[in-house]
């Protein structure tokens, strides 16, 4: 069976390359021609690939600009004599409270199920899944007051980019 797919898969590549070469060669009767269309391609390529790396930027420009608007937003409220107590504090709190519930149902969940008091079955998979949107709400409040993962990822990459250019 995977033989028969395998052959029927590969004969369906080979001749749809065949039909796509037929076709340019009808169409394209000289050398020249020929070496013209592949400049073209080429340079559609190249200008596809161009429009890439900018809307690349483009976005990350975007991204960075929503941090620093929000970071913003946040400083003037701290630095502001109007704002009340809870409104400079609502984010640390918040964090706090996050933090706190995360390892909390951490720590219930692991004396949950090795203690004399079990936790019900069916409610374990609530406590799971309850865990696991926590968790990544832990996590993006970690990263807001202690920096994101993005710097994290562009040292990673540089790293490799250099370990590559060594290898």
């Amino acid at each position: 069976m995977a033989n028969f797919l395998a052959n029927l898969f590969s004969t369906g590549a080979s001749s749809l390359v065949s039909a796509v070469g037929d076709a340019i060669d009808k169409n394209v009767t000289s050398d020249e021609e020929r070496k013209e269309l592949e400049n073209e391609i080429e340079q559609a390529k190249l200008k596809y690939e161009v429009e890439m790396k900018s809307l690349g930027v483009e976005e990350q420009k975007i991204y960075l600009d929503d941090t620093a608007s929000a970071r913003e937003n946040q400083s003037r409220v701290q630095e502001s004599e109007e704002a009340g107590f809870l409104a400079k504090n609502v984010h640390p709190i918040l964090a706090i409270l996050i933090i706190a519930l995360t390892f909390f149902l951490y720590y219930w969940l692991i004396m949950g199920t090795t203690g004399e008091n079990k936790i019900n079955p069916e409610m374990k998979d609530i406590v799971i899944y309850i865990l696991g949107a926590l968790t990544t709400i832990a996590t993006q409040v970690v990263a807001y007051f202690f920096g994101s993962s993005k710097g994290s990822k562009d040292k990673q990459k540089i790293i490799t980019d250099l370990t590559a250019r060594t290898a």
